[in-house]
């Protein structure tokens, strides 16, 4: 039995190959198609376009690593071409990390804390309660004289 993530990524590949040449999908081994199309699920839909790049593809991640899969063992054909896919996978393997790096760096973590403690403080510095009396009406008598004597 396999689980309904890995069901739905079969789906997709299932879906993906629909797209690919003739060629390309009879490199892959009969038993493994079989099994892709065993276990694929039925009732999940999956919709894209086949113009687009894949990296463009709203896939599952469970179906980005099959298609991975194949294309490294059934599509590279020369030791060569293999050598080259992984490279291209660790360098976008490094690209992910170092964005993910700068995003949640360790190392600056607690001065961004700090610095936005600071930033709340000026705020809260800035924006200070002011209190309102209510003027009496012996203050607005005074007033008035006072108003009228300036004159």
């Amino acid at each position: 039995m396999v689980s309904v993530q890995y069901s739905n990524a079969l789906a997709e590949v299932l879906h993906y190959l629909k797209g690919i040449r003739k060629e390309d999908i009879d490199k892959i081994p009969k038993k493994f198609m079989e099994h892709i199309r065993q276990n694929a699920s039925k009732e999940y839909e999956c919709n894209f376009d086949y113009n687009r790049p894949l990296k463009d593809l709203n896939l599952l991640n469970e179906t980005r690593g099959i298609i991975g899969m194949i294309c490294y063992n059934y599509w590279c054909e020369t030791e060569e071409q293999k050598k080259k896919y992984l490279n291209h996978l660790d360098e976008n393997e490094a690209l992910y990390e170092k964005d993910l790096r700068e995003k949640y760096n360790p190392d600056n973590l607690f001065k961004n804390t700090q610095k936005r403690f600071i930033e709340e403080q000026t705020q809260a510095e800035n924006i200070a309660m002011v209190k309102y009396e209510k003027e009496t009406f012996i203050d607005k008598i005074k007033r008035f004289f006072i108003n009228i004597f300036k004159k």
